[in-house]
């Protein structure tokens, strides 16, 4: 037996020396699987709501293909959250709707039919809610009535507030958020009057301060009333279009702008005065319209101050992919959005991630509660509406925002093309 095997050794050697050369067994390769890209993404997005993040904290998630309506991901979609600022998706898509792109707010001044030109008995001034209203534009004001020629004020500035109820707080608002105090006639930078809390009578003394200044004189005072009808307009001041100021409220995330556009919803739609009533019915019966039984939600306000706020992830993605489908409003609705990494409330959010510049989306904090819903184009160009709320955390929102911001970069990077592992 050994001098067989001695032999066989031999005639190997001989065979390689001699260039021929022994096969050796072939390499069995092991087949590659493919990986389902929807699987992989909806794998992905459970891994991060595994994060210690929600050991207590809640989550509703939706992602919708905005062209298709197929399901991308879903978890407790029914389930209802505080939207916070994501409220303003709904103000801002319903003043679209029922208002119009070029809609303006209307400030106006008034005086009492006279037979001398110099002299007029009161004046008056109307505010309509107009949320960028400014010092200079009742100034403005002031000298157009200079231009008719009239030199004495008789009577009062009458300052007519009555396009918006008086109630100057929402419902549901924390205490520290009181200073917002609105009117049909406010100028965020000039102070409610000290005696009665109105900032409508604080741009009266304005008004007048300023007349007095040119020469005008005024032998009345400033007192709240109404605009007779048998009342003469002297001018009027005219806000930007309701699609730029749109992007003024909703990229800086703007409660002020946002709760006078709610008001004056209701004011447009049911009558005056507008109130916080009227402005969530015109939401409500918006949603009425567009969504077949829209999923339960409750509007107090229009800027998500309230904590009466709850809606869910379905009502929101249902809303996005309408807007989005929308050819009229679409445009002016998508530009309002801050984008990822460049401005607004995201210009710190998601950069260097696929994200960056790409996804639009509106944010929304209160105190243990993160929201984050818009839109995404992802690497095939499909178009994805997604909501994230998360909610009933304590501490900083910074988790919540790392896992919207993941979740967010997932969508924009998914491709449908198949994955090898």
């Amino acid at each position: 037996m050994k001098t067989y095997t001695i032999l066989l050794v031999c005639v190997t050697l001989l065979l390689s020396g001699c260039g021929i050369l022994v096969p050796r067994p072939a390499e069995t390769e092991l087949p590659t699987a493919s990986v389902d890209p929807l699987h992989k993404l909806q794998a992905d997005i459970d891994a991060v709501l595994q994060y210690p993040l929600f050991t207590t904290a809640s989550i509703g998630i939706k992602v919708v293909a905005v062209e298709t309506g197929e399901i991308i991901y879903g978890r407790n979609t029914n389930k209802l959250h505080h939207p916070a600022s994501t409220t303003k998706l709904f103000t801002a898509a319903t003043a679209l709707a029922k208002l119009g792109t070029d809609y303006r707010f209307e400030t106006t001044l008034y005086v009492d039919t006279t037979a001398d030109a110099k002299s007029t008995g009161n004046i008056y001034l109307k505010g309509r809610a107009d949320p960028m209203l400014q010092r200079d534009d009742l100034v403005q004001l002031g000298d157009a009535l200079l231009q008719t020629g009239v030199q004495s004020i008789q009577g009062n500035i009458v300052i007519d507030e009555t396009y918006l109820d008086r109630v100057p707080e929402g419902p549901g608002w924390m205490w520290d958020d009181r200073p917002l105090i609105i009117s049909a006639l406010s100028i965020r930078e000039i102070e409610p009057d000290t005696n009665t809390w109105s900032r409508g009578l604080a741009c009266g003394h304005l008004l007048k301060t300023a007349l007095m200044e040119r020469g005008v004189s005024v032998a009345g005072g400033v007192v709240s009333g109404t605009v007779p009808s048998s009342a003469q307009i002297v001018a009027k001041h005219l806000s930007p279009p309701l699609a730029d100021i749109l992007k003024l409220m909703n990229k800086p995330s703007d409660n002020w702008i946002a709760e006078l556009i709610f008001k004056t919803i209701g004011t447009e739609v049911i009558g005056e005065p507008g109130t916080w009533k009227k402005g969530r019915q015109a939401v409500s019966e918006f949603l009425n319209e567009i969504i077949n039984e829209p999923p339960a939600h409750r509007f107090i306000d229009g800027s998500g101050l309230s904590r009466y706020n709850l809606v869910n992830a379905e009502l929101l993605t249902n809303l996005l992919v309408y807007m989005y489908q929308n050819f009229e409003l679409m445009p002016e609705y998508l530009a309002s959005l801050p984008i990822a990494g460049v401005d607004g409330t995201l210009k710190n959010r998601m950069q260097g991630m696929y994200a960056e510049k790409v996804l639009r989306a509106k944010t929304g904090t209160l105190s243990g509660v993160s929201a984050l819903a818009g839109y995404t184009i992802t690497a095939d160009d499909e178009v994805f509406a997604f909501a994230i709320l998360i909610s009933h955390y304590v501490g900083s929102p910074r988790a919540a925002r790392s896992v919207q911001d993941k979740i967010g970069n997932y969508l924009t990077s998914f491709s449908r093309r198949s994955v090898f592992q």
